[in-house]
């Protein structure tokens, strides 16, 4: 199933149209932890929202744990999209190569378990609201470094391919 949602994500991001200039695709970690692996995908809706430095952004994250003695692991997945406003427009930043952003929106998490010799225990669903914050570096006109906080990852860093 994880297989099926990262391949759906990559195909909706290769095959939605690149002229909108905040278009985007990437890879994160998080620090803290847990060491989160996800992946992001984010569609600028400017033009859509009045010129508002509004994107939107899909992100699908994933933990799993080590084994433990006994044979136990788990893991979290999270699935999710937020509605993100870029501060660059608003700050008047010297460095036009930061870009600090905030955002907020909702994710759906799944959660598995199982133990020795294949036990599985019954997963868990959830969901809630998903909050993000950051900045973003550009290192080239292509590529720019990410650095955020959020609630399914903690201190999470990155790197995007804009399209």
């Amino acid at each position: 199933m994880k297989k099926i949602i990262a391949v759906s994500l990559l195909s909706v991001v290769m095959s939605s149209t690149a002229s909108a200039a905040g278009n985007s695709v990437g890879v994160n970690y998080g620090l803290d932890w847990t060491g989160v692996l996800g992946l992001q995908a984010e569609f600028d809706i400017s033009k859509l929202a009045n010129n508002a430095p509004l994107a939107v952004q899909v992100v699908y994250k994933n933990y799993s744990s080590p084994t433990y003695f006994g044979g136990y692991k788990y893991s979290y997945t999270g699935f999710g999209a937020a509605a993100i406003y870029d501060f660059s427009s608003a700050m008047k930043l010297a460095d036009k190569k930061i870009k600090p952003y905030a955002g907020l929106g909702l994710m759906t998490l799944s959660s598995t378990w199982s133990g020795p010799a294949g036990t599985n225990f019954a997963a868990a669903n959830s969901g809630g609201l998903y909050f993000v914050g950051g900045a973003r570096y550009a290192l080239t006109p292509q590529f720019d470094a990410d650095l955020n906080y959020n609630n399914f990852g903690g201190l999470t860093i990155g790197a995007n391919f804009k399209f």
